[in-house]
């Protein structure tokens, strides 16, 4: 067998997964109506009950609606109930009238930055930051102002829901300040 084929192949293993994000996307948007299945791959009846939830709640905070629907879509598929605020307004707000169990947000907002929200939260939630900012400054400041990690873009949406499993898993032991002071002693 040729190289070329091989990697072909393996090219077109990987598109699947991506046509059925595009796909939840779309059907999230409205955008294509009706499921329909995926080439080669045999249609699935959905379930008559629901998958269960787990209860674990999270905020998305995002000025980019593109941003906000890939991690709504792709964290709800994973069990997460998720609520979305396009600002840090909106985002003190909702966790003032709610409980999260994590708040996913970014640094550079329209109103509020992310480090005065993070700021403002303070135990309420633990925070973890998404965001393009990716120097040793940002992250060290993103640290500075609370948050139990930091999550660069771009990333693949696709490993975002283990991603946050590990963080409510580090949380969920009181691991969380320890794996924080860590992280800035290493930035520094």
């Amino acid at each position: 067998m040729r190289e070329g084929n091989v990697s072909a192949r393996v090219e077109h293993r990987a598109r699947p997964q991506r046509r059925h994000v595009r796909t939840a996307l779309a059907r999230h948007e409205g955008g294509y109506g009706e499921h329909r299945p995926l080439p080669n791959r045999p249609a699935v009846e959905p379930s008559p009950d629901p998958e269960p939830r787990t209860g674990r709640r999270i905020l998305v905070v995002d000025d980019e609606s593109s941003i906000r629907l890939v991690c709504t879509v792709n964290l709800g598929l994973a069990g997460f109930e998720v609520s979305e605020a396009a600002d840090g307004s909106e985002a003190l707000q909702l966790a003032e009238e709610d409980d999260f169990d994590l708040v996913l947000l970014d640094v550079m907002l329209p109103d509020l930055g992310g480090h005065e929200v993070a700021r403002r939260l303070g135990a309420r939630a633990p925070v973890a930051f998404l965001s393009a900012r990716a120097s040793q400054d940002d992250l060290r400041a993103g640290y500075e102002a609370g948050a139990v990690d930091y999550i660069t873009k771009p990333f693949d949406p696709l490993e975002l829901a283990e991603r946050i499993e590990e963080i409510l898993t580090r949380a969920a032991r009181g691991e969380s300040e320890s794996f924080r002071r860590t992280r800035l002693a290493e930035l520094e």
